[in-house]
């Protein structure tokens, strides 16, 4: 071999050991390629019960977990933001990893400026006794938004690897001690809040519900219902109490809230809240000083942390609460799609009750169940929870006749059917100018305005439905229409060809009926509803023996056009004599009550039926 061909080989060779060694020097082994793209942190957060963060500054934090929330162990003992924990835990395992990088790729002074010896910030993570990583937070690398980054953990000893990641830890771990501490002085879900107690120097105020979706009630002074919005405020500016400022308490004989002692007095600018939670039997409890008029904050001591705190909250005022202020105004608030039966009792009229069957509602009338106004009932049900009641004028049933409540005038009652119905009962002063109202199990007394009234109607009829005629068109067999002294338009059907006849004066019409407009007319009377009912018939009766419009429906079995048939006489009169009014008296011959329709409805009967006017 020549000697030239040799010394080629030769450098040739030394060209790619010198490649292999660079690769294996700069470029990233299989190991560390599999290490970056999993994340070399890795642990269960849920099993963290100790985090350490050291500071170059000086500012150094212990947080500790004791399994329900974390604490702020040192510099100071307090409550720790749990979100911010979290966003710390996140952090770690979410961080992007660029490159693994080895001392021996720096010189001395390119590693002194990474400051990787000298980190700004390290974090210890500790399950126990044991710390299971260790990452150190230093100087930013040449690409942007990234940084390098020392990690040690537990599964690799002593070992410590370097690497340029990306993260948003330099700017989490540049927060103060005191950025650590929670900033919510009750964080609390609202949901999961069943009890509040407000104590001042006025008295107590305590409200209570069985569950997140039970309504509100007052327990004391007094028992009744709160308003589910005004607890809700109450709830609202508890939660979001944010801390302006945390000091230690001096050391003192003087008792404090968080102390456990009792307090006999409470001075007329403090208030005692207590919180009961669910699934809890201890609740959480605050003492709050509220500041002189022109200061803007309020002091508080809690019994579950030590701290003393200032508060800052625009409607923190409005915790120091009359009773009343949480009373609800409406009148009621009635579960409608719960309601089974309706009671309407009055001193002037006879009972009524109201039934629903089948998600329809029916009148007791007659000894028998007739349809009832479902409209109507649902005006009732909408009236009293929509009512809002003008004062509350005594929480003492011991005098009732001042108000007409020891006799009340009308009372409507509304029952679930597992439940003891529910009385509201209504009265008047003598000189019958303020009206008021008052539940059967409760003593407060309220007053109204008697705009209510018209809502809870207290005669049966006005309760009826207002559907009086209903009938399948292939039943009808005969339509007659008489308008005053004019002569009967008689419009024969026959349900098997669906073809009309006509005749007037005994003269054959059949040829000028349009189809179209006797089936619209026949489909109108099929559905005949009304406007109201009268309650007082005296007037109407005397009206309708000079009707000025009568109509005659024959009716027999549906499909066929022979077998037995019966009529339906229905009358129509204004209701003044000889003028068009804008209401009409109407009844069904055989049927005591008397119906009003509107004169734009009747028009709709007497419109005609043919191609052209006969």
């Amino acid at each position: 071999m020549r000697a030239r061909t040799t010394l080629f080989l030769l450098l040739l060779v030394a060209a790619l050991a010198a490649i292999i060694l660079g690769i294996e020097r700069y470029l990233p082994t299989t190991r560390e390629l599999a290490e970056m793209k999993k994340g070399p942190i890795r642990f269960d957060p849920t099993k963290i019960t100790q985090i350490e963060i050291e500071s170059s500054g000086g500012d150094s934090v212990s947080l500790a977990s004791d399994g329900a929330q974390w604490w702020v162990r040192s510099p100071f003992n307090d409550l720790a933001d749990p979100e911010k924990v979290t966003k710390l835990l996140t952090e770690l395992t979410a961080i992007g990893w660029i490159n693994r990088v080895h001392r021996s790729e720096f010189d001395d002074a390119a590693w002194a400026k990474t400051l990787l010896d000298k980190p700004h910030h390290t974090v210890k993570l500790n399950i126990g006794s044991q710390t299971i990583l260790t990452a150190s937070l230093a100087a930013g690398s040449p690409i942007e938004g990234s940084h390098y980054l020392s990690l040690q953990t537990a599964q690799k000893g002593d070992e410590i690897a370097h690497y340029v990641a990306k993260t948003t830890l330099p700017d989490l771990l540049k927060t103060t001690p005191q950025d650590w501490r929670d900033s919510k002085l009750l964080r609390l879900p609202t949901d999961a809040i069943l009890n509040v107690k407000l104590v001042q120097a006025g008295g107590q105020i305590e409200l209570a519900r069985n569950d997140a979706k039970a309504p509100w009630m007052l327990i004391k002074p007094l028992s009744t219902r709160a308003s589910n919005e005004r607890v809700g405020e109450l709830l609202a500016t508890l939660v979001n109490l944010t801390l302006q400022e945390a000091a230690e308490p001096a050391t003192s004989s003087k008792p404090t809230a968080h102390s456990g002692a009792a307090t006999t007095t409470i001075a007329g600018q403090e208030l005692k809240v207590s919180v009961l939670v669910k699934g809890q039997t201890k609740s959480f409890d605050l003492t709050l000083t509220r500041a002189a008029k022109d200061a803007p904050d309020t002091s508080v001591l809690t019994s579950y942390r030590k701290p003393i705190f200032k508060v800052l909250s625009k409607s923190i005022n409005d915790l120091w609460l009359e009773p009343n202020d949480l009373r609800d105004l409406m009148l009621a608030r009635i579960d409608t799609e719960a309601v089974s039966s309706v009671d309407i009792t009055s001193a002037l009229h006879l009972p009524i009750h109201l039934e629903k069957k089948n998600q329809s509602w029916f009148i007791q009338r007659h000894q028998r169940l007739e349809p009832a106004n479902g409209d109507r009932i649902s005006r009732f049900f909408e009236a009293l929870n929509t009512f809002e009641i003008y004062e509350f004028t005594s929480d003492s049933a011991s005098n009732l006749t001042e108000y007409g409540l020891d006799k009340p005038f009308l009372t409507a009652s509304w029952s679930d059917g597992k439940d003891k119905p529910t009385k509201l009962h209504f009265g008047t002063n003598q000189a019958s100018t303020d009206f008021f109202a008052k539940y059967d199990h409760e003593p407060s007394v309220f007053r109204i305005d008697a705009s209510i009234l018209p809502s809870i109607p207290q005669e049966a009829i006005k309760w009826k439905g207002l559907g009086v005629l209903r009938f399948t068109q292939f039943s009808l067999r005969q339509i007659s229409l008489t308008a005053g002294t004019a002569p009967a338009i008689i419009l024969k059907y026959d349900p098997t060809t669906a073809q009309w006849k006509g005749e007037r004066a005994n003269q054959d019409i059949t040829p000028q009926i349009d189809r179209v407009k006797a089936d619209k007319l026949a489909n109108a009377l099929a559905r005949f509803s009304v406007q109201d009912w009268s309650a007082d018939p005296t007037t109407a009766i005397t009206a309708l023996q000079n009707p000025a419009l009568r109509v005659v429906l024959t009716l027999g079995e549906p499909g066929t056009n022979t077998g037995p048939t019966r009529d339906t006489l229905l009358n129509f009169a204004p209701t003044q004599a000889g003028q068009d009014t804008t209401l009409y008296f109407g009844q069904v011959q055989g049927d005591a009550d008397v119906f009003y329709i509107a004169r734009s409805t009747l028009l709709q009967i007497l419109a005609p039926v043919f191609k052209t006017a006969p």
